[in-house]
C-alpha cells in the first residue's frame, strides 16, 4: 500500500498513515522551484517584448526616446502609417502622424536598443521634430 501514496509512511500498528516529513519538504521546494521558473520567464519575455501581441504584424513599435524619468516618445507603425506618441504614467498621447513614413528604421530598431541616447532613431527623431517645428513658424 506504501507504493499508492510514497510521501506517506504506513505505521506498524492499525494501518494509519504518518506524513514523511522530508517528502513532503522535497514536494514544496519542487513546487517552489517551477512557480520561480514560470515567474522569472514571464517577466523576462515581458521585459524583451515577447508577451503582448502585434495585432498580426500590422502594429509594430519603430523605436523609443526616454525624454523623462517616467516619460517617453514612441515611434509607432499601425499598417502603413506611423504615429509619434507619448507615453507617461496613466496616459497615452498620439504627438504626430508623420505625413511621409520614416524609411529604414525597422532595421534600425532591431539592432540599436531603444532607449540609447546616440541611436538612429534618436537621431531621425530630433530631425522629423525641428523639421515639423520650422514648418509651424
Amino acid at each position: 500500500m506504501a507504493w499508492l501514496l510514497p510521501g506517506l509512511a504506513w505505521a506498524e500498528e492499525g494501518g494509519v498513515p504518518s506524513v514523511d516529513i522530508t517528502g513532503l519538504a522535497r514536494v514544496i521546494v519542487g513546487l517552489l522551484v517551477v512557480l520561480a521558473l514560470i515567474g522569472g520567464l514571464m517577466l523576462a519575455l515581458r521585459r524583451m517584448g515577447g508577451v503582448g501581441g502585434s495585432a498580426n504584424g500590422q502594429m509594430r513599435v519603430l523605436g523609443a526616446l526616454s525624454v523623462g524619468q517616467r516619460e517617453k516618445v514612441v515611434l509607432v507603425k499601425v499598417g502603413s502609417t506611423q504615429l509619434l506618441v507619448g507615453v507617461a504614467p496613466g496616459r497615452v498621447q498620439t504627438l504626430h502622424v508623420l505625413d511621409e513614413p520614416l524609411e529604414g528604421l525597422e532595421a534600425d530598431a532591431k539592432r540599436a536598443a531603444p532607449d540609447m541616447q546616440g541611436s538612429p532613431f534618436a537621431e531621425r527623431l530630433r530631425r522629423v521634430m525641428q523639421q515639423h517645428h520650422h514648418e509651424k513658424k
